[in-house]
């Protein structure tokens, strides 16, 4: 199956976890269905078993990308989903490497469609959205209630899910998953013969 028709198959189960633990951990903890940060929710269990399947997924499929840094990013999710968000700052520290990681990655090049960059740069003002309103939560707010109930908390589920679907203008429209992954090419293959004589080379010179 195309990488690509998976990948948006995979987000469109993160979206219906997120608003199903946005549902049912924002009655708990505001009294009434309004907007809570979406790491609260998805580090009460039995979410976080099910996003944290979800992250190691998203690891394991990132090798296709070949890119070390959307690795770091994906491993930086699914490390910040096993600390818990109300004990330690290592949460918010993973989910600020992670999603730098995601969107430096994602950036488009040259060459890439208008669609592209409007998506990209409309997350990263999502993105700077949630950031203003989550310091002025910690800092602005007077009261408990206020900081973990809003509606501005909606500008952080937009560029989760954005950020992620970013994702998916990265992949090749041909790549098919396979359940085959080469990290080093065997000694009999072409690429790995010329690097050992380019390497052989260097030496001798």
């Amino acid at each position: 199956m195309l990488f690509r028709k998976v990948w948006v198959y995979a987000w469109c189960i993160l979206v219906a976890l997120c608003l199903l633990a946005l549902w049912d951990v924002s009655e708990k903890t505001c009294n009434a269905h309004i907007p809570i940060l979406l790491s609260r929710a998805l580090t009460t269990d039995p979410w976080r078993g099910l996003i944290l399947v979800f992250c190691l997924l998203a690891v394991g499929s990132s090798f296709y990308l070949n890119s070390v840094v959307m690795l770091s990013g994906f491993l930086g999710f699914l490390c910040a989903f096993l600390v818990s968000m109300f004990q330690t700052n290592a949460h918010n520290a993973l989910i600020l490497l992670s999603s730098g990681c995601i969107m430096y990655e994602c950036y488009p090049k040259d060459g890439a469609s208008q669609v592209w960059r409007v998506h990209w740069w409309s997350t990263a003002v999502s993105g700077v959205v949630c950031c203003t309103w989550l310091v002025f939560s910690e800092f602005g707010c007077t009261t408990d209630l206020c900081s973990r109930c809003s509606w501005w908390y909606i500008s952080e589920y937009v560029f989760f899910w954005s950020m992620f679907l970013l994702v998916w203008r990265k992949i090749p429209a041909d790549e098919i998953l396979r359940d085959k992954t080469i990290f080093v090419p065997p000694a009999s293959e072409p690429a790995y013969q010329r690097v050992k004589l380019e390497q052989t080379e260097r030496i001798h010179f």
